[in-house]
């Protein structure tokens, strides 16, 4: 698909919000409170905003081209946004990039897919679905800003974020980022990576995350992923590196660093 034909979808996707009746179905309506309700981050004139997305949204859409560098649709964990994610997208705003946080958790239904405090997922197997449909949409939206190269943009997920992010399948993406995931998994729609082959791909996993020890999750995205690239590539933090039993990993200097130079090389670089 063009970029003009993606505009003119994304478009499309915009005006379906004004025009919604009563009667839109109860999923739509659902996705879309799930991007109305999440947060955004972004850099104008030296300085980080973060805010809601209903509210810097009219303000986003009055910026011209160039405005950032790339943008990024960030998806949070199995329990929702938290502090480090939050302070990853400002990270990700402070180097010029446009980061919006769909929240899932505004939905007004929302199955419980993980215990955090007991390390275990797999709750609720269709939310891999639901994270997709939000996916899409704040792409869609994303796309529809007049500041926003529709040939960068990035998906970036985080845990269960993370294999939808991987998982994912859409034309158009610049590339993904999934921090804290596999590829390996029992059930087959979680397994592997739909990245297109012109797509740049960071994976970032720890040898020992906690969530991952069970042995149909044990591993790296690396052979998903394919021969090694300076786009495409995985890394796997291994003892005795301090991050190589965690598994949220944006707090590692060194994570932190890995994503900052994957993203601004591959937002250089376009199809």
């Amino acid at each position: 698909m063009s970029p003009v034909a993606r505009r003119a979808v994304a478009a499309l996707a915009m005006a379906a919000v004004t025009v919604a009746s009563p009667s839109a179905s109860a999923a739509s309506d659902e996705v879309v409170r799930t991007f109305e309700r999440g947060r955004v981050a972004y850099r104008v004139d030296g300085s980080v905003n973060s805010d809601a997305i209903a509210s810097a949204w009219s303000s986003l859409a009055a910026l011209k081209p160039g405005a950032f560098k790339a943008a990024i649709v960030y998806l949070h964990g199995c329990d929702g946004l938290h502090a480090l994610d939050e302070k990853t997208a400002d990270l990700l705003a402070s180097r010029g990039f446009l980061v919006v946080m769909p929240d899932s958790f505004a939905r007004l239904a929302k199955p419980t897919s993980c215990d955090a405090a007991q390390t275990r997922g797999g709750l609720h197997r269709e939310v891999l679905g639901w994270r997709h449909e939000e996916a899409a949409w704040a792409l869609a939206r994303l796309a529809a800003l007049p500041a926003v190269d529709v040939k960068r943009i990035f998906l970036y997920g985080f845990s269960e974020g993370a294999i939808a992010a991987a998982t994912y399948v859409g034309e158009g993406l610049r590339g993904r980022v999934i921090e804290a995931w596999t590829c390996h998994a029992g059930w087959p729609e979680y397994q592997g990576l739909r990245a297109g082959p012109g797509e740049a791909v960071l994976a970032l996993t720890s040898q020992n995350d906690p969530w991952f020890q069970d042995p149909a999750l044990r591993g790296s995205c690396a052979e998903a992923i394919g021969p090694s690239s300076l786009l495409r590539y995985s890394i796997v933090f291994r003892p005795p590196h301090p991050a190589a039993s965690h598994h949220d990993l944006m707090w590692n200097f060194d994570a932190r660093g890995a994503v900052l130079k994957f993203l601004e090389r591959a937002a250089m670089t376009t199809r």
